[in-house]
């Protein structure tokens, strides 16, 4: 089986390769047939000698200098056996073609994706101001604009949404693309300041539907959650209240047997249950149904007092 490769080798026929003073390249990387004219009576040969790799491209804005010796020596490294003559210029002045991807097209894309994440909430993302079109090598096929999924919440204010680029199935760059997310909820707010060590009760807020200026402001009690809390610090007028803000006691424990409404549509149904775990006012725990053994997640409200929704 050697013997046979190496006489194959041996019976390869030659090649020339005929370089040009300048050429243009297409896509990411160089090939011989891009940049050079490749002759020879083998045509599977010639084929060969064409698909192969010189490398990099060189990106919009730049060039890239072959020396005809060193194009030589590396298709010959590359395909051993192949009798490859260099001919032509001593130098060929590589400049890549070029395409642009509109500025306002990759905006979309990430809108788009941006408003997907946002679903649900009230809210709204604006692009913090225009995109300008990016210059990017020519390719076989027109370049593509693709936005992965975005990973965890959104919370306002600057989001940066990742767009990739890609050109003829490999990604050439990712473009981070900014917005300015604005997000409204609908918020118990203090119609009083209260002073730290009061108590907390319905009658103290009202229900506005307000914007939310951080990724803490997301994380705001609702009334059901601060029935029997008690202020931290003394707090002004016109605010939400967060979990820093008060004291909030235990009202059920883990292990307690406790009453469970559980509550589908039109029909409710009571019994009795055992928490999973510890729960305040307004809180979601684990709990098991004595009398079927199931286990449902409810909402803590009161003590020893829990409710359960079934869709």
């Amino acid at each position: 089986m050697m013997l046979l490769t190496v006489l194959s080798l041996l019976t390869l026929g030659g090649v020339s390769v005929e370089l040009p003073a300048s050429s243009t390249s297409k896509g990411m990387e160089i090939h011989v047939a891009e940049i050079a004219k490749v002759t020879g009576d083998d045509p599977e040969l010639v084929a060969r000698v064409e698909a192969a790799s010189l490398g990099y491209a060189p990106a919009p804005g730049f060039h890239r200098t072959l020396r005809a010796d060193l194009v030589q020596a590396s298709l010959r490294s590359v395909l051993p056996g192949v009798e490859i003559r260099v001919t032509g210029a001593p130098r060929c002045r590589v400049t890549p073609g070029v395409q642009f991807v509109k500025g306002i097209d990759m905006q979309g894309a990430a809108a788009k994706r941006l408003r997907e994440a946002l679903a649900g909430q009230d809210a709204e993302a604006t692009p913090t101001g225009a995109l300008a079109d990016l210059q990017v090598p020519t390719s076989s096929t027109p370049p593509s604009i693709v936005v992965p999924m975005l990973v965890g919440s959104t919370f306002p204010g600057i989001r940066s949404v990742p767009v990739e680029i890609w050109l003829d199935g490999k990604l050439y760059r990712t473009v981070n693309v900014s917005f300015n997310v604005s997000i409204w909820q609908r918020r118990a707010i203090l119609s009083r300041a209260v002073s730290a060590g009061e108590p907390l009760h319905a009658g103290l807020f009202q229900i506005k539907r307000v914007a939310v200026d951080s990724a803490q402001g997301m994380f705001a009690l609702e009334t059901s959650a601060l029935a029997g809390a008690v202020a931290l610090k003394a707090l002004p007028a016109g605010v939400s209240v967060s979990e820093r803000d008060v004291h909030r006691e235990v009202v059920v424990h883990r292990g307690d047997i406790i009453n469970v409404r559980v509550i589908k549509g039109h029909v409710e149904v009571s019994d009795i249950a055992v928490a999973q775990a510890d729960g305040r006012m307004g809180e979601r725990l684990a709990v098991v149904i004595q009398s079927t053994g199931r286990e449902l997640t409810a909402v803590v409200k009161g003590p020893r007092a829990v409710e359960v929704r079934i869709q």
